[in-house]
């Protein structure tokens, strides 16, 4: 007959042994505000977003944002309503040149309701379409893009494994 070893059951395998590895394993949630959505709607299929790099919270989120962190898209004017959320893949510079396009025109994405200068591309996948859910976050001003904190009143943290045991992908809006 073999032996049983004895396991302890204090020392999970499958979690990190120290707090910073925890923590730097989570991913960052990211709230970006998307105007009316109307080209958010418009490009969604192509799991694309624009965003102008020159903006002070644009280089703080292409300095810290990591494949797999959330994207957590908040339509103006609802007093925050999270309308959608995706997993984060990677950023590319857009090269719109007067003769060759290398990635897709404002017009291909359907941003052609209102005028910008959107020079970098926000990949994401795994879109959930969160309009029916009425996730209001009350994040208000100009900020175009924010990591997550206390003042958001929508626990992004605890409700996102919610929404992918509960909801589908949907990858468009």
């Amino acid at each position: 007959m073999g032996t049983l070893e004895k396991i302890d059951a204090s020392q999970d395998l499958l979690q990190p042994s120290t707090t910073s590895e925890y923590q730097s394993n989570m991913p960052n949630h990211f709230l970006l505000h998307i105007g009316d959505g109307t080209h958010f709607n418009a490009s969604s299929s192509k799991s694309i977003w624009g965003i102008t790099s020159k903006h002070s919270f644009a280089k703080g989120f292409l300095t810290a944002a990591r494949e797999g962190d959330l994207l957590w898209f908040v339509k103006s004017k609802t007093n925050g309503q999270i309308v959608a959320v995706a997993t984060f893949t990677g950023t590319n510079k857009r090269i719109l040149g007067p003769l060759i396009e290398l990635t897709l025109t404002n017009s291909e994405l359907g941003w052609d309701k209102s005028k910008g200068e959107w020079d970098t591309e926000v990949h994401y996948k795994d879109l959930y379409n969160l309009k029916h859910c009425n996730l209001i976050s009350e994040i208000k001003g100009a900020s175009g893009i924010r990591l997550y904190n206390d003042k958001c009143k929508v626990n992004l943290i605890t409700e996102y494994p919610q929404i992918v045991r509960y909801s589908k992908v949907t990858n468009s809006m």
